[in-house]
């Protein structure tokens, strides 16, 4: 059975999550509709209008996204259960059961730290919902129920170290391989191997040497600054992936003044990006010139307000 392929992209997993989310609210509706009464007496026709209400919200999250959409459709599903929680008359209730799934499918399609931040939000709604529950019923909280929250815990916890460890893997494999996939550019641990012998090359020729790091203002542009970087590189220019948010740039012969130039250049096809460049010294690696320009980078930033969006940033000299 061959799947499509637009399953594999970002909206195709916004679809599955839409379609997902209607068949469990569908079940949700039959199950109360099966039952005999409620904790909170509610109208069949008002559970089916809040259900009705639910869905429309996530169609419209769906159908008009904005930046943060998904995190505000985690935290509907999230205060959705919390309300299924506290109308659940069953002990242990089932529906607690569609708490641990909305975490899980969290993690699975966004990763370890959407994964975190909705089992945060999920411990809290516990910790609101669980006391209410317990106030309506003036009944110690059953061992049944106290079971199945130890196991959910187990799942998420158990579900928490394979995603690190997936997460692992998968930097260790990038940094191993020569291209970044995601950019195209060479990948940083190619970047030192090829400094291996560009840098005692230039030692020896008495050349100048500029690195260079360069951080879109908005990190969905790492990929389009990637792109005019490699379609203005000079033959001799070595344009790589430097970090998560940084390109590196290394421009032989050039000295700084010229490196302003082909960085003037690079503005005129590419999203604003900031850089922050210095002379590579002689008898010193290219690590400890990237990490020195990681942290005149960090500390820039921790000194400029929100209006202050510089362009470029010299690194103070570094001493061999």
């Amino acid at each position: 059975m061959k799947l499509p392929d637009s399953l594999a992209t970002e909206r195709g997993s916004h679809v599955l999550q839409l379609a997902a989310r209607g068949l469990f609210a569908l079940l949700v509706a039959l199950y109360f509709i099966a039952l005999p009464s409620l904790r909170v007496p509610l109208h069949i026709a008002i559970t089916g209008l809040l259900i009705i209400v639910y869905l429309m919200v996530h169609a419209g999250l769906f159908f008009r996204p904005f930046t943060g959409s998904s995190i505000l459709a985690n935290l509907v599903d999230l205060g959705a259960l919390g309300v299924l929680l506290l109308l659940d008359p069953g002990e242990p209730p089932p529906t607690l059961a569609l708490m641990i799934v909305a975490v899980l499918s969290t993690g699975l399609l966004n990763g370890l730290p959407r994964f975190l931040y909705s089992l945060i939000g999920a411990t809290v709604v516990l910790a609101v919902v669980l006391p209410l529950r317990l106030q309506q019923s003036e009944a110690p909280l059953a061992a049944s129920s106290l079971f199945l929250l130890a196991v959910m815990m187990t799942c998420a916890l158990y579900f928490g170290l394979l995603l690190y460890r997936n997460k692992e893997l998968t930097r260790l494999t990038q940094e191993a391989t020569w291209q970044d996939p995601r950019t195209g550019l060479i990948s940083r641990m190619a970047l030192a191997h090829t400094a291996g012998w560009l840098l005692p090359l230039h030692e020896r020729l008495s050349s100048p040497l500029t690195a260079v790091l360069l951080r879109p203002r908005d990190p969905a542009d790492l990929e389009t600054l990637a792109n005019a970087l490699s379609q203005r590189l000079r033959r001799s220019d070595i344009g790589a992936r430097a970090d998560e948010e940084c390109l590196a740039l290394l421009l032989p012969d050039t000295a700084i003044a010229n490196a302003e130039r082909v960085l003037t250049s690079l503005r005129d096809v590419s999203p604003p990006f900031t850089a922050v460049m210095t002379a590579v010294p002689r008898e010193t690696s290219l690590e400890l010139v990237l990490d020195h320009l990681a942290a005149t980078f960090h500390r820039s930033d921790s000194r400029r307000s929100d209006t202050d969006l510089r362009e470029l940033i010299h690194a103070p000299p570094l001493r061999p």
